[in-house]
């Protein structure tokens, strides 16, 4: 028989069915704690589950020769248990920049492409990851912070796909502690990512700080209360998303991207939201972010008698009401920004007719989130060196405008970018370009200017965050970073 960890976990992949006898596991190893204690246990297992394993790493061509030592141990782990081993290396800062996207945001682009491409190639029928019930409190209370609903608070999945594939997460139900005993049982090592104490990221500061407080004051099974919280509610979540996609059905049935407002309107509250959060996405530009306040005036709009206020949403497209429908128009009247706004470092800033506010902090090490220009919000980091404290300015868009974006050589004219982009008119219109000392370093969602790179994973940064006034706590995160995800 398993010792106890193996029980445990063997008891929750049955529980979840997370895999089948004789399948083929690749299993994500980052050379971490979490992933060697999971390759450890797997292979305890396999015996029993009748599982083929293979360990697969990535290297993110990041941290130099710590990353090759990664892969050396994972190499040595992989043949010291006795089972299969595939790695690939991936430049992610340069992947980052071509992009145009954070290293954390390309780092796991990079390890999911991977984990899919390898799994097809050795013809795999699952995934597996490490990610421990520690993780998934931890993103509970980053999210609760934030200001998040329901479908916020469910933690990480147990299983999800990945192309034909599925991700399976056997350590959910296992603790940080309960896998640095089983490492110290069994005798394995494992190397450490010096990230993971950085307190300057709020994932850290939650794992750190908030986590422990919580339970040496409050409750010593907080982890245990956050993971019935997160199963709770997401087979909850589960009902009203099948009762809201009968309901959109109804409600649009025939009617093109327009919703009959009294088919939507007699069910209750929270059906409704997710209803209406279902038909934004569906219905609404890539820019829309369907928040809570954008889903509360929503609702007012259909719920009001007679014709409403069009409601104008970031990115421009208005929502109008008339003869009891819900219908997605035109973007509404442009409201470019007359003057140039000063940016309050640190601090929040406003910026007038645009229905955005800037906030700016200090901080260490980069980050950027990007979806597309004029999808919000949007963050990036600065260099703080580069900075020299000079003030920063968000304005308009001005014909003959140049950058020298991040990873690009030379100059390029930001009408050149906008169109590379395939940025429509009304975006560039009502896109706040980020200027200091005369030059442009920052287009949302887009990079920053190539001089303004963060030296490194300990230099000093602006981090800046741009996002709708009504986004409230949703926006102001943007820059977490937690432990070494597992690959």
């Amino acid at each position: 028989m398993p010792s106890a960890l193996p029980q445990q976990v063997l008891s929750f992949i049955r529980r979840k069915n997370l895999m089948r006898a004789g399948q083929h596991v690749l299993v994500a190893v980052s050379g971490g704690g979490d992933s060697t204690a999971l390759l450890g246990v797997l292979c305890e297992l396999a015996p029993i589950l009748k599982l083929r394993l293979t360990a697969a790493h990535l290297n993110h061509k990041i941290r130099g020769r710590e990353a090759a030592r990664d892969a050396l141990f994972v190499r040595q782990l992989a043949r010291k248990l006795k089972v299969g081993f595939a790695i690939a290396a991936v430049d992610v800062p340069r992947l980052a920049a071509r992009l145009g996207i954070s290293l954390e945001m390309a780092g796991r682009r990079a390890r999911y492409d991977f984990l899919a491409k390898t799994a097809r190639r050795l013809k795999c029928d699952a995934v597996a990851t490490a990610h421990t019930a520690d993780d998934s409190a931890e993103s509970i209370l980053i999210m609760l912070v934030r200001g998040c609903g329901s479908q916020g608070l469910t933690g990480i999945a147990a299983s999800l796909p990945l192309g034909p594939v599925r991700v399976v997460r056997p350590f959910l139900e296992t603790g940080r502690a309960q896998v640095r005993a089983y490492l110290r049982l069994r005798k394995l090592g494992w190397r450490e990512d010096p990230t993971n104490t950085d307190r300057s990221f709020l994932r850290n500061r939650v794992r750190h700080e908030l986590l422990p407080l919580l339970e040496k004051k409050y409750n010593s099974g907080i982890r245990r209360a956050l993971g019935r919280l997160a199963d709770v509610l997401r087979n909850e979540n589960e009902l009203i998303a099948s009762l809201a996609a009968a309901i959109l059905a109804e409600a649009a049935r025939g009617r093109g991207r327009a919703l009959d407002c009294a088919a939507i309107a007699k069910y209750p509250l929270a059906a409704r939201r997710m209803a209406l959060r279902l038909w934004l996405r569906k219905a609404a530009p890539r820019s829309v972010l369907p928040d809570f306040p954008v889903i509360e005036k929503l609702d007012k709009m259909l719920c009001a008698p007679g014709k409403a206020a069009p409601l104008i949403l970031p990115g421009g497209a208005a929502i109008c009401r008339a003869s009891g429908r819900l219908s997605i128009g035109a973007p509404g009247p442009s409201s470019r920004t007359a003057q140039p706004v000063r940016i309050k470092i640190p601090g929040t800033t406003k910026l007038p007719g645009q229905g955005l506010v800037v906030r700016i902090n200090l901080g260490r090490g980069f980050s950027q989130r990007r979806e597309t220009p004029g999808a919000w919000p949007a963050g990036a980091s600065l260099s703080f060196r580069q900075w020299r404290r000079r003030a920063i300015i968000a304005r308009a868009w001005r014909p003959g405008d140049r950058m020298r974006p991040f990873g690009l050589k030379g100059s390029k004219k930001i009408q050149d970018i906008f169109s590379d982009a395939k940025i429509p008119q009304e975006t560039r219109r009502r896109l706040p370009l980020f200027e200091c000392g005369g030059e442009i370093v920052w287009i949302p969602g887009y990079r920053i200017a190539e001089n303004w790179r963060v030296e490194g994973a300990g230099a000093r940064c602006l981090r800046l965050m741009v996002a709708p006034c009504h986004s409230g706590a949703r926006g102001a995160h943007l820059y977490e970073k937690g432990s070494q995800t597992d690959a």
